[in-house]
């Protein structure tokens, strides 16, 4: 399956019930990591790695792909997604969005825009060495030329 080359504006709902609009073009990088029941556990290998690399320098979005999930049962979802992750996860219970963007059954899909919202990059699965760097370099690629110098000057620092 194929995504646009312009990233789709959307709006979901959160873990805590709050509504979140996204829209491009943006003044970050967004990372968008979806994930459904059978997949939420690869984005663990994407999320916190990628965090660690560009810190604020980017903007992570988790979103979990409920669909089918009957209304008595998503609040007990929400609790969950809550006790198990200390960042806010935007829940996608018709699978609209996630459908846009390319989403697989059991497999995450991690999806790269650049600030004018064009889609530079998407991914399915774990991370490997291979396809981190794949991201990796597209989120550099992509970032405002004034973020690029200073994410290339930290690292020298280091």
């Amino acid at each position: 399956m194929t995504i646009p080359t312009s990233a789709p504006a959307f709006s979901l709902d959160d873990h805590h019930g709050r509504t979140h609009t996204y829209r491009f073009p943006r003044p970050l990088v967004t990372v968008l990591c979806f994930g459904d029941m059978v997949s939420a556990f690869q984005l663990a290998s994407w999320i916190e790695p990628l965090y660690l690399k560009f810190r604020d320098q980017i903007d992570i979005i988790g979103i979990a792909a409920f669909r089918g999930v009957p209304d008595i049962f998503r609040e007990l979802v929400r609790t969950s997604i809550e006790k198990l992750s200390p960042k806010e996860v935007l829940i996608d219970w018709d699978g609209e969005v996630s459908r846009a963007y390319g989403l697989t059954f059991g497999q995450c899909r991690v999806v790269v825009v650049a600030p004018d919202g064009t889609v530079v990059q998407a991914v399915n699965g774990t991370a490997t060495p291979a396809t981190f760097r794949r991201v990796t370099d597209s989120i550099a690629g992509a970032m405002p030329e004034s973020t690029a110098t200073r994410s290339a000057s930290d690292a020298n620092l280091a």
